[in-house]
């Protein structure tokens, strides 16, 4: 009888399990799937609190969510991920690991760094892009480039056909839960978890058709309030999208906005440098007036 194929799947900005390419991928073509989350204790100690609480608590979510739905646990490790991955990865007997890509300068160094200690290991890696609607390269003009304008990128962007995400399979899913979450203090900003991402996408349709003419309005709960969810992947921007639709000018113009987000991704993965540096030859007039950077800063501008 053949031994099981086991496989990790490596969680980062993508804490849900629907409409996860990567963890979709692995349940399909593998027997036994460790799901695993590296808290790198360097980083969280140089984010904010707010983004600290919400972070650890929506990994605690996904674990839950292991739980009930898939009958495992959310591995987690404490360290270095370049480290802490293949290390993982070796113990477990994993023939690949999985995971979706993020368009950051610095996670694509971290990334690269994995990747190759794992090759060097003789461990396969597959990637994918559950962050994005679409994924960088797949947007393009027809001279074969990125374009550094929106209006065009979106419209190119509107029309480019989804590639089809993988159907999640029937593995087997460990049960290690590993080390302890460092503990998060206070309650998260927003509910913690996919199915209360799902519940505020759910509120927005109903105040979404008037997005154009109050999102610019603070005293107004008019914006989507799924930003934090799209930061950590409670949810699919695809999802989002597909949900929302372009049925109405409200809905399109939301929609456009993740065309902005994807372009905005799609542009530093093309430019890394882009997150320090302008990306025009030609640098800004900057106007340096600390008093007036002041009144901005205590609401004194009138």
């Amino acid at each position: 009888m053949a031994a099981p194929t086991r496989a990790v799947v490596w969680f980062r900005r993508d804490l849900r399990l629907d409409d996860n390419p990567a963890f979709a991928a692995a349940t399909a073509a593998h027997d036994v799937v460790t799901a695993l989350f590296v808290a790198d204790l360097g980083l969280l100690d140089r984010v904010g609190p707010f983004r600290r609480r919400q972070l650890l608590a929506d990994v605690a979510a996904l674990d839950e969510e292991l739980r009930t739905r898939a009958g495992g646990r959310l591995l987690v490790r404490v360290g270095d991920p370049r480290s802490v991955v293949p290390a993982e990865a070796r113990a477990r007997r994993a023939r690949v690991v999985h995971w979706n890509d993020d368009p950051s300068p610095r996670a694509r160094r971290r990334d690269a760094a994995v990747a190759a200690a794992l090759t060097a290991a003789g461990i396969g890696t597959q990637r994918s892009w559950g962050t994005l609607v679409l994924p960088p390269g797949s947007v393009l003009t027809r001279a074969g480039s990125l374009s550094r304008v929106f209006t065009p990128f979106h419209r190119t962007w509107a029309a480019t056909p989804w590639d089809p995400w993988p159907t999640p399979g029937g593995a087997h899913v460990d049960g290690d839960v590993g080390d302890v979450l460092p503990p998060p203090g206070d309650a998260p900003p927003v509910e913690a978890g996919a199915a209360a991402a799902v519940g505020r996408l759910e509120a927005f349709l109903e105040r979404v058709d008037a997005y154009p003419e109050v999102r610019d309005r603070p005293d107004l709960d008019a914006t989507s309030r799924l930003s934090v969810d799209l930061r950590f992947g409670t949810l699919s921007p695809r999802t989002v999208a597909s949900v929302v639709g372009t049925s109405t000018p409200g809905r399109a113009a939301f929609v456009r906005q993740l065309a902005w987000r994807d372009w905005y991704a799609h542009l530093l993965v093309a430019h890394p440098t882009l997150a320090t540096t302008s990306l025009s030859p030609h640098e800004p007039d900057w106007r340096h007036d600390p008093d007036g950077l002041a009144a901005w800063q205590e609401g004194r501008t009138g």
